[in-house]
């Protein structure tokens, strides 16, 4: 029974997560779940043998989490290793993975100084050896909260430690022989191939559909894909598999070969194509599917395909219990799960309604995937999905591989054969990079609990087992129900909870800070980080320059289910205050925008407020004076005048009273600005005070903290920036009064939070300070 076998699965999944997860408390209810569920609903000699497979699951998953620690200390300056992936070039940046041994891995990010580097950058492939010189860097963990974690996926990959080189200090010998590294050779190539022969409109979605990869891939049109939930469209997957496997099937029976000799040939293509698209754990589990029904036929056994996917799934998490934190191994099985547990219903349907259910049933299935990783859904999801799996299946798809076949014999003619698919896919981009500029249907939801997401989970499986069962009986509605009532929940909530947040965003050398109040009655942003570019010629520049508004203080928004900002309130004229603040424009509903008022503005500002004044948000100028209340919570500007210049002299200065807690937010405020301030309220006083200026010497100074009389401070500055904020005279000045300091440049974001007028908790993203060398 399908019963019997997700109980199989069960047993295992639990047992590891308690494992990689170090007992956390979503694992432990998962695991109290299941023995719950076992005791239950299965006697005591299946509850015995269970109990054994998830222990030995459990072992062997400490073993491998235990023995993933690095071999080296720390200090090396010269290592040596084989090339087992790249490199990537990104700008005038690359990166690659070198195996130091048989259990770490390196990430070597190399520095290009001139153009000729490209051309021998070139000459490094997986499965050469190479030596390089440079220093280590150990990766720094998320330092915002509920962010993707680099340095946790680093060490799922056996890498602990990031090594900082030039093209210059490596030096690489021969390739070793060996067919696995040979293979990924090849693969290497064949995407340099790509590159230098396919037109640019069809560079990235080649890579991603005939090798598994997407360095080429636009990041705009990548995250379009993403955001519409058609990303599991780029990756090689099931489909693409099948597809291979079926043309390379009829295609030997054409040519006279026998059934036996062609699943022969099937079993001996498919391990190779699954080093040739990357390996990832979608196509070994296409693969690995298509490899099993085959040698259980050539043995003369039937498998059912829920029982094969479910035998996979042990076993690959016996192999690398890593792979169960992998979003793509995680995506890959549930749909594919979702999809058998509904074969019964999708086989009695016609052509037109089987695509409408599998695409209904796939987007559903992955829901609580999706929330948990990416926290919004789009409802358009199933309307592409329905229009776009057939055409990047049968049209994209084997298009591309005629495309690169004909381009190894004619190379030169490749550019015109390509025309009318890239045509095609330059317009398909461009409609989906439209509608993804449209948020009227997506649907932030924010990262799900651990209760909601297991109430979601389970309510969907519920709905899938009925289905299956059932098919389309009144019964299934039940589960169906709970699912809308728990998605429901998880976007209210908010407006039902008493506790209001500040949050000091870690945004580099930069500001943002977050205000939620109780029961979301109103959200504010100050600032969105953002930083300064400077000028680079065409080869240097990167696809798509780092910019903090889209990679920390969005996801940051939507992981709490924000969709709308009452204000975005920029205090001051600079980029790394106003630069994220176009993202968070574009990606969000912005009810006003605040801004200093004055008579001058340079041209960069003038450029910001012509983008707001076309995305139609009203802008507000502001001086001393201008007020508002929302609830309990009161905010008074008190700065600036609006007859200073330009940039930090007309920084936005808030005293706000948020939970019975005086705060004092002061942009970039200079010593010029703080006196200004006293003078004009010489009874000012903060609880809590935002330093001005990153904590530079020309602000926060002796006379200022003495009025304020603060208990505690805040300064958002850079790791290792170029300024040295903050300087030493600051936090002096800040320890002579005795003031409590959290910094984002050791501590990461910090969050307080407020319930029934008293400060109730202070988080910090990094349980330890950072220690960071910035020689």
């Amino acid at each position: 029974m399908v019963k019997n076998k997700i109980m199989l699965l069960a047993g295992p999944i639990a047992a590891a997560s308690l494992s990689l997860t170090e007992f956390s408390a979503g694992a432990l209810v998962f695991a109290v779940f299941v023995l719950i569920l076992y005791v239950r609903l299965l006697n005591m000699k299946v509850i015995t043998m269970l109990g054994m497979l998830s222990i030995f699951i459990f072992l062997r998953t400490e073993s491998v989490v235990l023995s993933n620690v690095s071999t080296l200390i720390g200090d090396e300056i010269v290592v040596n290793g084989m090339v087992t992936d790249g490199p990537y070039r990104n700008g005038n940046r690359a990166q690659l993975h070198l195996k130091v041994n048989k259990k770490e891995n390196l990430l070597v990010r190399v520095a290009l100084h001139q153009h000729s580097d490209i051309r021998l950058l070139r000459t490094i492939s997986p499965g050469i050896n190479c030596s390089a010189k440079g220093k280590l860097v150990s990766p720094i963990p998320s330092v915002n909260f509920q962010a993707f974690d680099y340095s946790q996926y680093l060490k799922t990959k056996r890498i602990h430690w990031l090594f900082e080189t030039t093209l210059s200090d490596i030096t690489c010998g021969k390739p070793v022989f060996n067919p696995i590294y040979l293979m990924k050779k090849w693969r290497h190539s064949g995407l340099q191939w790509i590159n230098d022969y396919f037109p640019s409109d069809l560079r990235g979605i080649a890579g991603a559909l005939i090798f598994g990869d997407r360095h080429m891939l636009d990041p705009n049109i990548e995250q379009a894909y993403q955001k519409l939930g058609l990303i599991h469209l780029l990756a090689v997957s099931g489909l693409h598999v099948g597809l291979i496997s079926g043309v390379l099937y009829y295609g030997f029976l054409r040519m006279g070969v026998s059934k036996q000799m062609t699943e022969s040939l099937l079993l001996l293509f498919l391990p190779v194509y699954i080093i040739a698209a990357g390996a990832s754990p979608s196509v070994i589990r296409a693969a690995s599917m298509v490899m099993l029904f085959i040698l259980l036929k050539k043995v003369n056994q039937r498998g059912k395909a829920i029982d094969l996917l479910v035998y996979l799934v042990i076993g690959y998490i016996f192999l690398n219990p890593y792979y169960l934190l992998h979003i793509g191994f995680q995506l890959s099985f549930i749909v594919s799960g979702a999809l058998l547990l509904s074969a019964s219903i999708i086989k009695k349907t016609n052509t037109f309604f089987m695509s409408l259910i599998v695409t209904f049933v796939a987007q559903t299935a992955a829901l609580p995937v999706i929330l948990f990783h990416f926290h919004e859904f789009s409802l358009l999801s199933f309307v592409l999905n329905f229009f776009f799996v057939p055409f990047i299946s049968f049209i994209v798809l084997p298009s591309n591989f005629l495309i690169f076949a004909s381009s190894i014999f004619l190379p030169s003619y490749t550019t015109y054969i390509s025309i009318p698919l890239e045509f095609t896919v330059h317009l398909a981009h461009q409609f989906l990079l439209a509608v993804s500029s449209w948020n009227g249907l997506q649907i932030i939801f924010g990262k799900p609990s651990i209760f909601i997401l297991s109430c979601l989970s389970l309510s969907l499986f519920w709905m899938f087992y009925e289905l299956d069962t059932l098919g389309f009986h009144k019964k299934v509605l039940w589960p169906a129900l709970i699912v809308i009532i728990v998605l429901c929940m998880q976007c209210f909530y908010p407006y039902v909870y008493k506790n209001g947040y500040v949050t000091i965003l870690d945004v580099g050398q930069g500001d943002s800070i977050l205000i939620e109040l109780p029961y979301r009655k109103g959200v504010y942003l100050i600032d969105a980080g953002g930083t300064l570019q400077f000028p680079k010629k065409d080869w240097e520049k990167s696809d798509k320059p780092y910019d903090p508004g889209e990679s920390i203080v969005v996801p940051y928004l939507k992981s709490k289910g924000i969709s709308t900002l009452d204000k975005m309130i920029i205090t001051h004229s600079h980029i790394d205050h106003y630069g994220g603040a176009f993202a968070a424009s574009e990606e969000l509903k912005v009810r006003q925008i605040l801004y200093g008022k004055g008579s001058d503005f340079n041209q960069e500002e003038l450029d910001f407020l012509t983008f707001v004044q076309h995305k139609r948000i009203p802008i507000k100028f502001v001086k001393n004076g201008n007020y508002w209340k929302e609830g309990k919570a009161q905010f008074q500007v008190l700065l600036p005048e609006g007859n200073e210049e330009t940039g930090n002299e007309r920084s936005i200065v808030i005293r706000a009273v948020i939970g019975g807690v005086t705060w004092l937010f002061t942009g970039d405020l200079e010593k010029e600005g703080e006196q200004a301030l006293l003078k004009k309220y010489p009874k000012l006083q903060a609880d809590i005070l935002k330093i001005g200026h990153h904590g530079s010497n020309t602000s926060t100074t002796e006379p200022f903290i003495n009025q304020l009389q603060s208990k505690m401070a805040f300064i958002s500055a850079g790791r290792c920036n170029q300024f040295g904020h903050p300087h030493k005279e600051t936090l002096e000045t800040l320890e002579e009064f005795g003031l409590n300091v959290f910094r984002t440049d050791t501590q990461g974001a910090v969050r307080v939070t407020l319930q029934n007028d008293r400060l109730l908790e202070i988080e910090q993203a990094l349980s330890h300070p950072l220690e960071v060398s910035c020689e």
